[in-house]
C-alpha cells in the first residue's frame, strides 16, 4: 500500500488531475493523498498554509486530490 502523499508544482502535474480544477488559471500545486491514508486530517493540505487562499478537494478512483490556488 502507498501512504506517500505526491505533491507537484501545477506546471508538473499529471493532466487528469489538473482537469478536475474550477479555479480558473490561478492554480499553484497538486496534491494526490492516495487510497486508505493512515491519517484523516492533513493540515497543511487542507488550511491556507500551504501557499495559497483556496484549496479543492476532489475524490478520485486513485485517492483524494487537492488542488491548491492563490486566488
Amino acid at each position: 500500500m502507498n501512504k506517500c502523499i505526491q505533491v507537484w508544482h501545477w506546471d508538473d502535474a499529471p493532466d487528469e488531475y489538473k482537469a478536475l480544477s474550477s479555479h480558473g488559471g490561478d492554480e499553484d500545486w497538486v496534491a494526490l493523498v492516495p487510497l486508505n491514508y493512515p491519517h484523516q486530517y492533513i493540515g497543511w493540505l487542507e488550511s491556507q498554509q500551504f501557499g495559497c487562499c483556496d484549496t479543492s478537494r476532489h475524490e478520485t478512483e486513485n485517492g483524494t486530490i487537492y488542488i491548491g490556488a492563490h486566488a
